[in-house]
């Protein structure tokens, strides 16, 4: 099961991009795959990265920032 996660500099595994390799310089976006966590330098690469490994798992926005309370204010 892949698993979203908005990234903080708590969490960061690895300093690139999973799919395109240039360095995460903002906080980007981790998943949690079958192979471990995945860091991804923007939204677009995370979701590529889907589109090219997706095996029909569901995939957990719970985490995701723009889903926060504090944003549907």
């Amino acid at each position: 099961m892949q698993k979203l996660h908005a990234c903080d500099d708590n969490t960061k595994q690895q300093k690139t991009c999973v799919l395109c390799g240039l360095a995460v310089e903002i906080d980007g976006f981790l998943l949690t795959t079958p192979n471990g966590i995945q860091t991804f330098c923007c939204a677009g690469c995370l979701s590529v990265y889907q589109l090219l490994n997706d095996d029909n798992t569901e995939t957990s926005l719970l985490n995701h920032p723009l889903n926060h309370e504090d944003n549907k204010k």
